[in-house]
């Protein structure tokens, strides 16, 4: 019992006697002390480190904010920054020991190739100082921020900004920094890493950035996807702006993902079901459907029937007439029959004029050919008249149904636009779009029965219409025309413009009729030579008649000399 007391006593003396070695032994200057504060006067604490006398530090190093950090009592660690007065004077300093310490934190981060928290403080005409913790910080200005972020200078004082550490000063304990390079690094790494872990199919939310034409950029992190105008909704999309705005937060599916050039297409249209998985139920075969027109093309008009949906109007389901003035104009809303769906083109295949009557079987019913029908001149052309009679249809009155008889050179001296009119329908083709009129058919064809009507050696009294240089030409019955050659005027040569004039009345002979030429000759002189031969044989007549013996032949030559006389 007494061994050990004794053994505990002697380890007591031995401590001791270190402790006393160590309070007569000053800190070596950069040594890392601990101590308790045991004081606090004016500017400075003091500190019982061990050593004969207290360490001293400056209090200002201990205050945060004007604030002091410690008390009487408190245990703090500090560097010895030097030993004055013969070792009576121990200069200690908490700031540089954590200067030291933040200097070591900051040199494996370089190494590490990590970034440091900069508090900025100031700046100047050549860029920013700041702080970590105790370590000095220089940032460029031309390195404080990426261009198009850069601020005014003032807006970054006080900030505390992640930067990339460039160049360590070992002597001064300094740094030169980069927040522009970590903005431009870490966007990198976040980019691939987002790259990395994407996938088509994958739902992602993000914020509109930018709206153009084409299409909208939408901001999802580390990279802008890019959503097409075509993808923003099943329907036709005029501008991204109808539907989106700057800043709007907006979900999407990713569509493809471009790893070696970086880029992802967004789809918004795509998170809702297509509406063209239900035409076949909406739009069945003969059914009505109504849309809005939205655009022509070559062959017709695209119509939108819903957001998604569109019709087609084929060219030729516009009227039922070919060449029709039918026209559509964008915006313009149409109702039309169902008559196909398109899948390939996704379009309902419409047609217009299946919901009216076809004005060819109208036509038909009312106006069958062979009937008459009345009604106006739309316009006169050289080879006929169009006309108007009300069934959407124009006929054509061709120059030879006009007249039989009359030859008409210029149309427009006989009919006129606006005028009335009444003919009969000769032909309904409805391939090629054509009514066929004629006004002479309303009338029997004379010439069929000009035989009968006007026989050879007929003798006309007529009246003469027109004096030529080589014929006369004079009224006939059924306003037929009636031609005497010069040749026929008279048994000597004259010239017809001596012989007659307009208005004469003059006593013919049928000569000729040429149903081919549809000419009919007449004969002056045939119609003399006639006349003297039916004297003749008149006069020879009264001699065989005649049995009364005063009357002989010489008694009737006698006669006829004294008539020449």
């Amino acid at each position: 019992m007494q061994d050990n007391n004794g053994m505990n006593n002697e380890m007591k003396f031995e401590d001791f006697e270190s402790m006393l070695e160590d309070s007569l032994n000053p800190p070596s200057k950069g040594s890392i002390v601990k101590g308790s504060v045991v004081a606090i006067n004016g500017t400075d604490i003091l500190v019982n480190i061990g050593y004969k006398s207290e360490g001293v530090i400056d209090k200002s190093e201990l205050e945060n904010n004007g604030e002091l950090t410690v008390k009487v009592g408190d245990e703090i660690e500090a560097l010895v920054e030097g030993v004055q007065g013969g070792g009576g004077y121990v200069r200690l300093s908490r700031k540089v020991l954590n200067q030291q310490r933040d200097f070591d934190e900051i040199l494996e981060k370089f190494e590490k190739n990590k970034p440091v928290a900069v508090k900025i403080e100031n700046f100047n005409d050549k860029g920013f100082t700041g702080k970590v913790g105790e370590v000095s910080v220089f940032i460029p200005s031309n390195h404080i921020d990426v261009r198009n972020k850069i601020k005014d200078s003032k807006s970054y004082i006080g900030k505390v900004l992640n930067c990339k550490i460039l160049k360590v000063d070992r002597k001064s304990k300094s740094i030169l920094a980069s927040h522009k390079l970590y903005i431009v690094e870490a966007a990198e790494m976040e980019k691939n890493e987002l790259f990395d872990s994407i996938k088509e199919g994958d739902k992602v939310k993000g914020k509109v950035k930018t709206i153009k034409e084409y299409g909208v950029f939408i901001n999802i992190g580390a990279v802008d996807g890019f959503l097409h105008r075509d993808n923003i909704d099943w329907g036709k999309v005029k501008h991204p702006s109808k539907y989106l705005e700057v800043d709007d937060v907006v979900e999407t599916v990713v569509l493809n993902v471009d790893k070696e050039n970086k880029k992802i297409e967004l789809g918004l249209k795509q998170l809702k079901e297509d509406p063209w998985n239900k035409v076949a139920e909406k739009y069945p075969l003969e059914s009505e459907a109504k849309g809005r027109v939205v655009t022509r093309r070559k062959k017709g008009y695209v119509v939108e029937l819903e957001s998604g949906v569109d019709g087609f109007i084929p060219e030729e389901e516009l009227s039922w007439i070919k060449n029709s003035s039918v026209k559509l104009e964008r915006g313009d809303m149409v109702e039309g029959k169902v008559i196909g769906v398109d899948n390939d083109h996704k379009k309902v295949l419409m047609s217009l004029k299946l919901l009216s009557e076809n004005p060819w079987i109208t036509l038909k019913n009312n106006h069958p050919e062979g009937s008459v029908v009345t009604g106006k001149i739309k316009s006169v052309t050289d080879f006929g008249i169009f006309v108007d009679f009300g069934a959407h249809i124009d006929g054509l009155i061709r120059k030879i149904d006009i007249s039989w008889t009359e030859d008409i050179q210029d149309l427009n001296e006989k009919f006129k636009a606006g005028d009335e009119i009444t003919a009969k329908i000769l032909k309904i083709d409805e391939d090629k779009e054509r009514i066929s009129l004629g006004i002479k058919q309303l009338e029997k064809n004379p010439w069929k029965d000009i035989d009968k009507l006007l026989p050879s050696g007929k003798v006309l009294d007529v009246e003469v219409i027109e004096v030529n240089k080589e014929n006369v030409v004079v009224a006939l019955p059924k306003d037929l025309k009636g031609i005497i050659p010069a040749k026929e005027l008279d048994e000597n040569k004259v010239i017809p413009e001596e012989f007659c004039k307009v208005g004469d009345t003059l006593k013919v002979v049928v000569l000729k009729i040429d149903k081919r030429n549809r000419e009919i000759l007449l004969s002056v002189k045939k119609y003399k030579l006639d006349s003297e031969k039916r004297e003749v044989k008149e006069y020879l007549k009264q001699i065989e008649d005649n049995s009364d013996s005063t009357f002989n032949l010489g008694t009737l030559i006698k006669g006829k000399i004294d008539e020449i006389k």
